[in-house]
């Protein structure tokens, strides 16, 4: 009886484990972590602590910050969070901020965002907000806080950025893996630009988080195949995407612009830009490890249709503004169908296996959320 229940303990963990990072299980984590967040005040204020050898904080013992994480920002620094006695040892990254007006539109719209898109499962390119505080300027200079050390927003942990994941891991040499996350990258931009009507402006390869989908990850490597697809809709069009081991999400909005008020070259900039996260310094990317260099060569050339596609929006022979052309339409046309299509990663055609009940449609469908971002003059790297 007891080695049984060992037996189904084993079983559901490495199950939890397997399917902790597809969509059903972040929303279900959010619930789960957000009860315990439940007494935490929005006006509370960190202390700072150590653990071991590192330097932290601790926001009244409920959330514990352990661990300075993520590429070098001078906007915010995060830390890998603990909640005690939860599953899941370091479940929250915290990230630390200046209270800024944009960084207070950037912590209402993660808020939007959760409660809008990933809660109710219509994109999965997105990080979870749990919660945020606001240090008063008293209750900082009491607990000894640096101004950047006032404004917290508890997100949900993922695995790295694309800069890590290029750096670190054989992914950079892995053909289906680079196409289809290099897609993942132009549908979440697609997402935040045209469902959420903003212009990100800061689309380098520190800001697209990567999760691990540890059931394809690990079937990969003893030989499965039949992952499914994904189902996404844009102006009525319904395509799907194979599902791999990585799951991309766009993040750190704090230079966001409402679109209407985004120059175009910004507009396309958020597009072109991350595409050289795909691509070997060699091609004049930014991939600074020995890579495949056909592989690189077929990335470069994924970049290339991207900033044909771009040359045509900045066209100065356009009579009308109306009559510029739809950037991720023609990226749909020109890229998405056309591009490799021997890899089976885009379909237009329902396959077998659909993994999302709700398909995640990328187009307006609703208001833009009313977050009033002030426009920032601050040089992008």
């Amino acid at each position: 009886m007891f080695n049984n229940v060992k037996l189904i303990q084993r079983f559901l963990k490495n199950k939890l484990i397997l399917t902790k990072n597809n969509l059903d299980t972040r929303v279900q984590r959010y619930h789960l972590i957000n009860k315990r967040l439940d007494g935490i005040q929005g006006t509370e204020c960190l202390t700072k602590k150590m653990f071991g050898k590192n330097k932290g904080y601790t926001l009244n013992g409920i959330v514990n910050l352990e661990k300075r994480i993520g590429s070098d920002s001078q906007f915010a620094t995060i830390y890998l969070s603990s909640i005690p006695n939860l599953l899941g040892s370091l479940p929250i990254a915290s990230k630390l901020m200046k209270i800024t007006p944009n960084h207070e539109c950037e912590t209402q719209l993660n808020e939007w965002i959760t409660q809008n898109l990933i809660i109710p499962k219509q994109s999965k390119h997105f990080v979870m907000m749990y919660k945020n505080t606001k240090c008063s300027l008293a209750g900082g200079t009491a607990n000894k806080l640096v101004p950047a050390e006032r404004l917290v927003n508890y997100n949900e942990v993922c695995d790295g950025d694309l800069r890590s994941l290029m750096m670190t891991t054989d992914v950079l040499n892995d053909e289906m893996e680079m196409i289809n996350i290099a897609f993942q990258s132009l549908i979440s931009i697609a997402t935040y630009q045209k469902r959420i009507g903003l212009c990100h402006r800061d689309c380098h390869n520190g800001n697209f988080l990567y999760q691990i989908d540890e059931e394809v990850y690990n079937a990969k490597r003893s030989g499965g195949s039949n992952f499914g697809y994904y189902h996404y809709v844009y102006n009525g069009f319904h395509f799907y995407l194979k599902r791999c081991s990585f799951n991309i999400c766009i993040f750190d909005f704090g230079l966001s612009v409402p679109m209407n008020t985004a120059f175009d070259q910004s507009i396309c900039s958020d597009y072109l830009r991350i595409l050289n996260a795909f691509i070997s310094k060699e091609d004049y990317g930014w991939i600074d490890r020995t890579m495949d260099m056909d592989l690189s060569d077929d990335m470069s050339l994924l970049r290339t249709k991207v900033k044909e596609i771009t040359k045509e929006f900045l066209s100065d022979d356009l009579e009308y503004a109306d009559d510029q052309i739809d950037i991720f339409q023609e990226i749909i046309e020109k890229v998405f169908k056309e591009f490799r299509t021997d890899t089976g990663i885009f379909i237009t055609k329902k396959p077998a296996k659909v993994l999302n009940k709700i398909p995640f449609v990328i187009n307006k469908v609703s208001a833009y959320p009313d977050i009033k971002f002030k426009r920032d003059m601050r040089k992008l790297r």
